[in-house]
């Protein structure tokens, strides 16, 4: 582990080298908050069920601000649950909340299965490895100057041939030094059970491609449970966003809406992975 300073002064444990993706998803959720968009809002005393909680700045963010929160926080890769395990339980204000963090990763259907973390970039560690590739091509081949700005604000302001070089030199070191290691995947419904939640206040999803599973694995009487949702849709799934949001409206969602990586509509053809919310 390597402790790295984010800009408000937390200080989080991390992989080693991993210090400009801490910054990176800091920027996303003290400052962007990009898992409470679109009427998504929280407050004292929520249950927070966060599927993909990586080194836990999403727990930390709602820690700081709100008091009495339950939060139960999935992580499946090691290296990156021991460093959340780590994180929350060093925080000052761990005691005003109850906090759990467990092993699983979560799908449709009980099974064994195999994680790819990537050491240099663990936030896209992922079940699926040959999407997550194609995913970071597409990103390469096609990310233009509204994508690049929301990642670093100056790179925008580059030629798009020189935008595509700068990605590529950036990315490409990214995806080396993979370890692959067993995981043990449980639908969202048994562990909803095995919790005893009888509400989620909201749930979080950002599980780089398995989304779609995640959903899968939610029993029916289960999303009644469910009063908020803030999901990352990989690029891969992007296309099934209308059926998706069909699907919310029908569960009953009142408003169900998606943002784009670098805010406003999600376009299909945008390389980067967008945001689904879904409030009752």
């Amino acid at each position: 582990m390597e402790q790295f300073r984010c800009p408000n002064g937390l200080r989080v444990w991390s992989a080693p080298r991993t210090g400009r993706e801490i910054k990176f998803i800091f920027r996303e959720i003290f400052e962007d908050r990009c898992y409470e968009q679109q009427g998504v809002s929280i407050g004292d005393g929520d249950v927070i069920l966060d599927i993909g909680a990586n080194v836990g700045l999403f727990a930390l963010s709602l820690m700081e601000r709100f008091r009495d929160l339950k939060i139960f926080c999935l992580e499946p890769a090691p290296i990156t649950r021991g460093c959340l395990t780590r994180n929350l339980a060093e925080s000052p204000r761990r005691d005003l909340h109850q906090v759990k963090v467990l092993s699983d990763a979560v799908g449709a259907d009980n099974a064994d299965a195999m994680i790819t973390y990537f050491s240099r970039a663990p936030g896209n560690s992922t079940l699926f490895p040959a999407e997550k590739h194609l995913d970071w091509d597409r990103i390469i081949e096609d990310i233009g100057p509204a994508q690049v700005r929301r990642i670093h604000k100056g790179l925008g302001l580059l030629p798009r041939w020189l935008i595509r070089l700068i990605t590529e030199a950036l990315m490409k070191p990214l995806l080396r030094d993979v370890v692959v290691q067993p995981c043990k995947v449980r639908p969202l419904s048994d562990v909803m059970a095995q919790l005893d939640l009888t509400r989620i206040d909201l749930l979080k999803i950002d599980v780089e491609g398995a989304e779609i599973d995640v959903l899968r694995g939610i029993a029916a009487p289960a999303w009644r449970r469910i009063r908020q949702l803030a999901m990352e849709v990989s690029p891969g799934h992007k296309g099934s966003l209308s059926e998706l949001i069909g699907q919310l409206h029908a569960r009953g969602f009142r408003k169900v809406a998606a943002e784009g990586f670098a805010g406003g509509a999600c376009m299909l053809d945008d390389p980067m992975p967008c945001m689904l919310y879904a409030v009752r």
